[in-house]
Protein backbone atom coordinates (compact mmCIF):
# COMPACT_ATOMS: atom_id res chain seq x y z
CA UNK A 1 0.00 0.00 0.00
CA UNK A 2 1.03 3.23 -0.87
CA UNK A 3 -0.26 6.03 0.92
CA UNK A 4 1.18 9.89 -0.17
CA UNK A 5 0.61 11.88 2.83
CA UNK A 6 3.04 14.39 0.90
CA UNK A 7 0.26 14.73 -1.97
CA UNK A 8 -2.60 16.67 -0.18
CA UNK A 9 -4.56 19.58 -1.08
CA UNK A 10 -6.08 22.30 0.71
CA UNK A 11 -9.55 23.07 -1.22
CA UNK A 12 -11.34 27.02 -0.14
CA UNK A 13 -10.43 30.54 -0.55
CA UNK A 14 -9.16 32.56 1.78
CA UNK A 15 -11.45 35.05 2.94
CA UNK A 16 -8.74 36.43 5.12
CA UNK A 17 -5.20 36.58 6.23
CA UNK A 18 -6.16 34.41 9.55
CA UNK A 19 -7.58 31.71 6.65
CA UNK A 20 -4.10 32.20 4.65
CA UNK A 21 -1.91 31.45 8.40
CA UNK A 22 -4.01 28.23 9.10
CA UNK A 23 -3.13 27.36 5.91
CA UNK A 24 0.18 27.68 5.78
CA UNK A 25 0.07 26.14 9.37
CA UNK A 26 -1.61 22.86 8.23
CA UNK A 27 0.77 22.67 5.16
CA UNK A 28 3.30 22.61 7.29
CA UNK A 29 2.40 20.30 9.81
CA UNK A 30 1.26 18.01 7.21
CA UNK A 31 4.29 17.92 5.16
CA UNK A 32 6.61 17.71 7.71
CA UNK A 33 7.81 14.25 9.11
CA UNK A 34 8.30 13.82 12.90
CA UNK A 35 11.54 14.32 14.26
CA UNK A 36 12.75 16.30 11.39
CA UNK A 37 11.74 20.05 13.20
CA UNK A 38 14.81 21.85 14.97
CA UNK A 39 13.59 22.31 18.63
CA UNK A 40 10.89 20.33 18.24
CA UNK A 41 10.94 16.82 17.09
CA UNK A 42 7.58 16.07 17.92
CA UNK A 43 6.10 18.27 15.15
CA UNK A 44 5.61 16.45 12.21
CA UNK A 45 3.74 12.85 11.20
CA UNK A 46 5.25 9.93 12.36
CA UNK A 47 4.99 8.04 9.35
CA UNK A 48 5.63 4.02 10.79
CA UNK A 49 2.34 3.51 9.25
CA UNK A 50 3.43 3.69 5.72
CA UNK A 51 4.57 0.04 4.77
CA UNK A 52 1.85 -1.36 6.92
CA UNK A 53 -1.80 -3.15 5.72
CA UNK A 54 -4.31 -0.74 3.91
CA UNK A 55 -6.89 -0.41 6.45
CA UNK A 56 -4.01 -0.30 9.36
CA UNK A 57 -2.07 2.25 7.87
CA UNK A 58 -5.21 4.51 7.55
CA UNK A 59 -6.48 3.97 10.70
CA UNK A 60 -2.52 4.85 12.38
CA UNK A 61 -2.87 8.24 9.62
CA UNK A 62 -6.45 8.86 10.93
CA UNK A 63 -5.38 9.02 14.71
CA UNK A 64 -1.87 10.79 14.04
CA UNK A 65 -3.26 13.45 12.16
CA UNK A 66 -5.85 14.06 14.62
CA UNK A 67 -3.32 13.71 17.50
CA UNK A 68 -1.12 16.53 16.08
CA UNK A 69 -3.62 18.71 14.76
CA UNK A 70 -4.85 19.03 18.46
CA UNK A 71 -1.55 19.48 19.45
CA UNK A 72 -0.14 22.20 17.48
CA UNK A 73 -3.02 23.72 15.94
CA UNK A 74 -5.80 23.91 18.79
CA UNK A 75 -8.16 26.00 16.98
CA UNK A 76 -8.92 23.65 14.16
CA UNK A 77 -10.32 19.97 14.71
CA UNK A 78 -10.17 17.36 12.30
CA UNK A 79 -14.00 16.51 11.65
CA UNK A 80 -12.75 13.53 9.25
CA UNK A 81 -11.01 11.99 6.81
CA UNK A 82 -11.95 10.98 3.35
CA UNK A 83 -10.24 8.44 1.03
CA UNK A 84 -9.71 8.47 -2.59
CA UNK A 85 -8.00 4.87 -4.08
CA UNK A 86 -5.40 6.23 -7.19
CA UNK A 87 -5.03 2.91 -8.00
CA UNK A 88 -2.10 0.26 -7.56
CA UNK A 89 -1.85 0.56 -3.98
CA UNK A 90 -2.06 3.98 -3.93
CA UNK A 91 -4.64 6.34 -1.12
CA UNK A 92 -4.99 10.16 -0.95
CA UNK A 93 -6.43 10.94 2.10
CA UNK A 94 -8.95 14.49 2.86
CA UNK A 95 -8.75 15.80 5.92
CA UNK A 96 -11.37 17.47 6.78
CA UNK A 97 -10.90 20.48 9.70
CA UNK A 98 -13.47 22.04 11.73
CA UNK A 99 -13.29 25.30 14.37
CA UNK A 100 -12.16 23.80 17.99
Amino acid sequence: MNISPYDFQLQFTFASDKLAELDRKLALLYSTREGTMPLDREFGINMDFVDMPPEVAKSLYVAEITKKTAQFIPEVRVQSVEWTHGGEGQFFPKVVITSA
